[in-house]
C-alpha cells in the first residue's frame, strides 16, 4: 500500500514500479527459504497487478501496435508490466523445484504475465481487435506450455499435480485472451467454446480437479453470452435464408458442449457434465427456433409471429424431444430426463393455446394453401398428432402409462381438428374465416365425423383397445348431436319426420353394433392370474 501511495506521489514513473518489484522478489526469496511466508509472493504479485490496473496513463493520439513504437507517455507503464512479468513468472517458475507448495509458485509464474499482458492490453489497445496483441497472447501460451512440460521432465514424468494444474489453467488463460484480442462477436464466443474440448482431453490424461473449475468458468461464460445475448435479434444474418452466422454461432458451441461432456464423463460424471449436457441442448433448442424464424423470413428477424413459423418450430422441438425420451432407453440421464419433458410441454401448450385457439384458420385471417392435406393444416395439426403416435408407441416401450395415455388423447383430438378444418377448406379454399355455412358442408362435416367414429371403432375392435372404442363412440355422438341440432334444422315437413324416423333406425343398428362388438360380454382379455403370496 506504500509503494501504492508513493507511486500517487511520484506520478506514476519507474522509481515505485522498481520498489514494488524490489519488495516482491525479496518476499519471494522469504518464502522460499520457510514456507510460512511463501504466501507473501503471491500478495506481491496481487500488489503489482493492483499498480497496473490504477496507473495514471498520458493521452495519445492514434493506434498502438505491441510490435511499433510505444510513444514515450506509455514506456514506463509498459516497461513496468515487463518487469513485473519477468520477475514473477521466471522467479516463480525458479523457485517451483523442491518447494513445500508448487502449486502456488507455479500459479504465480503463470498467472501474473498473463494479468500483466491483460491489463496492458485493455489499458494501452482498449480491448479492440489486433493481431499483434494476439501474437503476443499465443507466445505467453506456449511459455507456459513449454514450463509444463519441464516440470513434468524434471520430476520424472509425473509432475507435481498443483503446477501442472496451474500452468494447464496458464495455457488456457493466454489463448483465450489472443483470442479476444483476435476475433469479436460470434466467433470470440465460439473460440471459447472450443476450449472446453480441449480442457476434457487435459483432464482425461492429467486428471486435476482445477481444470474442472476452469471449464466451469468457461462453460458459464459461454451460455451467459449465447443465452443472455439481447442485442441477437440486431445482428446481420445474411442473403441467403438458413445459411448465416447462427449455424457456428451456436452450432459449434453445441458440438463442444456435447463432445466436452462425453470427455469429462470418462473421469467423473459430475455436475459439470450435466451442465455441459444441459448447454448442448440449449444451443440445439435455439438454433433451431432461430433458424426456422430466419428461413420463414426470407433472412431477417421481423416482429410477429404466424401460424407457419408456429408449426415448424413445434415440429423442431418435438422432434428434438422425441430424440431425447428415445436416449432414456439408455440409462436415465438427468438432462435428457427433463429435457425432453420441458420441450414437449412447451411445444403441448403451444399447440393448444395458438395452434387450436388463437392462431386457427377458423378465427385467423391466413391462407393456408391451396391443396388439400398438403397444406400449412398439415404441419399445423397432421404432423403432431403423428408425433404424439411417436411419443404414445415409445412411452408404452418404457412403461409410462400415463404420458402414453396423454399422447393418445392428443393424437385424436389432433386428427379430428385436422379432419374438420380440411372439411372447412374444402368449401372455402381461400380464406377459412369467411363465408357462410350451406347444408352441403353441414353434411360434409357430420360424413367426416361418421368415417372417422367407423375408422376408430375399427381400429379398437383390431387392436382389443377399449380407449379407442370409447373414442369412436364419443365422436359419433358427438356426430349424431350435431345432425339433431343442425342438420334436421334446414328440412320441414315430412323430409324432417322421414329423417328423424331414418336417424332413429340408424341409432338403434348402432347401438346393436357397439353391444356385439364394442362392449361384449368377455371381450376384454382376462387378467393375468397373480403368483399366490
Amino acid at each position: 500500500m506504500l509503494t501504492l501511495i508513493l507511486a500517487e506521489m511520484d506520478g506514476y514513473g519507474l522509481a515505485p514500479a522498481i520498489t514494488l518489484g524490489a519488495i516482491g522478489a525479496f518476499f519471494m526469496a522469504a518464502g522460499r527459504r520457510d514456507e510460512t511466508y511463501d504466501g507473501l509472493a503471491a500478495m506481491a504479485a496481487a500488489g503489482a497487478a493492483l499498480m497496473l490496473l490504477v496507473w495514471r496513463l498520458p493521452s495519445w493520439p492514434g493506434h498502438v501496435d505491441v510490435l511499433s513504437t510505444l510513444p514515450p507517455g506509455l514506456l514506463p507503464f509498459a516497461s513496468a508490466c515487463i518487469g513485473f512479468a519477468i520477475l514473477f513468472g521466471g522467479g516463480g517458475f525458479a523457485l517451483l523445484w523442491g518447494a513445500a507448495r508448487p502449486g502456488l509458485w507455479a500459479a504465480v509464474s503463470a498467472g501474473m504475465p498473463v494479468a500483466a499482458l491483460a491489463i496492458a492490453y485493455g489499458r494501452i489497445q482498449g480491448f479492440e481487435v489486433d493481431i499483434g496483441w494476439a501474437v503476443a497472447g499465443l507466445g505467453l501460451a506456449g511459455v507456459n506450455l513449454v514450463a509444463a512440460e519441464i516440470e513434468i521432465h524434471r520430476r520424472g514424468g509425473a509432475g507435481s499435480p498443483g503446477a501442472l494444474a496451474a500452468y494447464a489453467v496458464g495455457v488456457v488463460a493466454a489463448v483465450t485472451l489472443a483470442m479476444t484480442m483476435a476475433l469479436e462477436n460470434a466467433w470470440l464466443t465460439v473460440a471459447l467454446a472450443l476450449q472446453l474440448p480441449a480442457l476434457a482431453l487435459i483432464d482425461s490424461r492429467l486428471k486435476l480437479p482445477a481444470l474442472r473449475i476452469l471449464a466451469y468458468i468457461v462453460a458459464s461464460v459461454v451460455l451467459i453470452r449465447l443465452v443472455g445475448n439481447y442485442q441477437l435479434f440486431d445482428y446481420r444474418l445474411g442473403t441467403t435464408p438458413g445459411l448465416n452466422w447462427m449455424l457456428y454461432g451456436y452450432g459449434l458451441p453445441m458440438l463442444a458442449f456435447y463432445l466436452a461432456a462425453r470427455l469429462f464423463r470418462r473421469t467423473a460424471d459430475d455436475l459439470l457434465v450435466t451442465v455441459l449436457e444441459g448447454g448442448a441442448l440449449v444451443f440445439l433448442v435455439i438454433l433451431i427456433t432461430l433458424e426456422i424464424a430466419d428461413i420463414v423470413h426470407g433472412g431477417r428477424f421481423l416482429p410477429g409471429y404466424d401460424l407457419l413459423e408456429a408449426s415448424l418450430r413445434a415440429i423442431g422441438w418435438l422432434a428434438v424431444a422425441w430424440g431425447l425420451l428415445r436416449r432414456l432407453r439408455h440409462g436415465k440421464r438427468l438432462v435428457p430426463f427433463w429435457g425432453w419433458r420441458i420441450l414437449a410441454g412447451l411445444a403441448a401448450a403451444q399447440i393448444i393455446v395458438l395452434h387450436v385457439l388463437a392462431m386457427n384458420p377458423l378465427v385467423n385471417y391466413e391462407r393456408v394453401g391451396d391443396w388439400p392435406i398438403v397444406n400449412l393444416m398439415l404441419l399445423a395439426y397432421g404432423v403432431p398428432a403423428l408425433f404424439a403416435l411417436l411419443f404414445r408407441l415409445e412411452a408404452q416401450h418404457q412403461g409410462l402409462k400415463r404420458i402414453a395415455d396423454f399422447a393418445g388423447l392428443a393424437v385424436l383430438v389432433l386428427l379430428f381438428v385436422e379432419l374438420s378444418l380440411e372439411v372447412r377448406h374444402a368449401f372455402h379454399p381461400e380464406f377459412m374465416n369467411t363465408g357462410f355455412v350451406s347444408n352441403a358442408e353441414w353434411y360434409a362435416y357430420s360424413a367426416a365425423w361418421l368415417a372417422y367414429a367407423g375408422l376408430l371403432l375399427a381400429l379398437g375392435i383390431w387392436r382389443v383397445n377399449k380407449p379407442l372404442r370409447y373414442a369412436s363412440l364419443a365422436v359419433l355422438m358427438l356426430t349424431v348431436g350435431k345432425v339433431f341440432l343442425f342438420d334436421m334444422a334446414a328440412l320441414e315437413g315430412l323430409y324432417r319426420v322421414v329423417s328423424f324416423l331414418g336417424l332413429g333406425l340408424c341409432l338403434m343398428l348402432i347401438g346393436l353394433l357397439y353391444q356385439r362388438f364394442v362392449f361384449p360380454p368377455g371381450r376384454e382379455p382376462a387378467p393375468e392370474p397373480q403368483p399366490a403370496s
